[in-house]
């Protein structure tokens, strides 16, 4: 295990600073081969981010869109430049104005939340729109959602559920979730058990976290796929160890009532513990591990801290997942 701050360990070597386009070394351009944004998006993917930025920046003052767009992440991000969203919005908009397809995207999103820009669910929905109609299927995620939502779009059930599929069908994991949901949560129109089930499981075999947790509630339910309770507790398992609460409580119920697994008490409160420590009760375990005796529930404390240390850290935010 690596040695914090203050600890008597052997120092490691200092950090050393981004290097810059004279220092960067390979990859360099041969001489008299002019700077293009293909090598500056490849000096970026290997983090010279200032070397990027200089080979980007004379392009994009020239028009090169795809060079606009990379100055945009940059100052999205803050790599290789002080970040500053209004600054990435502007770079984002005139790359998206010569029909960048990721620029679009990206600038719809930042209206979509006010990013840099003042929100505009509207003009969040047009460039999405664009972007979708490029086959972007992050776009067309987004646009689905506005329209379940009926903002800056009117409320369209079935549209939405057109653009999920297609931006399922492009595995988009986002979309293959959302779309397992309405299949299984939509108005009638659009209902359909066993789509949902099928699409959350796409999801959950991605590693997507809530589907995983939803996908195994269905496997213990029998909705809209076949009953099997063991199934149902690997899925718990696995969005529990990959640090979702809900599904730890879900783990914990399959031990305490034997459903799926043997009974293990110890497991059962354990995983409790670990849920309830993040911030997510069950008033029906918290029942359950107060019947316990004092030995049961001291080894349960242990084992807690044991799975606590061994967690993967979270991927995604665990409240998204509380059916």
């Amino acid at each position: 295990m690596a040695e914090g701050p203050g600890s008597s360990a052997e120092p490691t070597a200092p950090i050393p600073p981004l290097p810059t386009l004279i220092d960067a070394g390979a990859p360099l351009m041969e001489p008299g081969e002019p700077a293009t944004a293909d090598f500056a998006y490849g000096v970026f993917q290997r983090g010279l981010y200032l070397t990027s930025l200089a080979v980007a920046t004379p392009l994009a003052e020239q028009g090169d869109r795809a060079a606009q767009t990379l100055l945009g992440v940059l100052h999205e991000t803050g790599l290789g430049i002080a970040q500053d969203k209004k600054k990435a919005a502007e770079w984002y908009e005139l790359a998206a104005n010569a029909g960048d397809v990721a620029a679009t995207y990206r600038l719809g999103q930042m209206y979509l939340i006010g990013d840099g820009v003042t929100a505009d669910k509207k003009k969040a929905a047009d460039l999405f729109e664009k972007a979708a109609a490029a086959g972007n299927p992050g776009a067309m995620y987004n646009l689905a959602i506005l329209y379940q939502e009926g903002e800056g779009r009117p409320y369209n059930e079935a549209e939405a559920n057109r653009l999920l599929q297609k931006a399922a069908e492009l595995e988009d994991v986002e979309a293959q979730y959302a779309l397992g949901l309405q299949f299984l949560e939509g108005n009638e129109t659009v209902r359909d058990p066993i789509k949902g089930a099928n699409w959350l499981g796409r999801a959950a075999r991605r590693g997507h976290l809530s589907a995983q947790v939803y996908y195994g509630i269905l496997r213990f339910q029998g909705r809209g796929v076949e009953p099997d309770e063991k199934e149902a507790a690997d899925w718990f398992e696995r969005a529990a160890i990959a640090g979702n609460p809900v599904g730890m409580n879900r783990l914990a119920r399959i031990y305490a009532f034997g459903r799926g697994r043997d009974v293990d008490p110890v497991e059962a409160t354990a995983w409790h513990y670990v849920a309830r420590a993040i911030g997510l009760s069950d008033l029906e375990l918290d029942g359950y591990v107060g019947s316990l005796d004092k030995e049961t529930v001291d080894k349960a404390m242990k084992r807690a801290e044991e799975l606590s240390s061994s967690l993967i850290p979270k991927q995604q935010d665990p409240a998204a997942a509380s059916p």
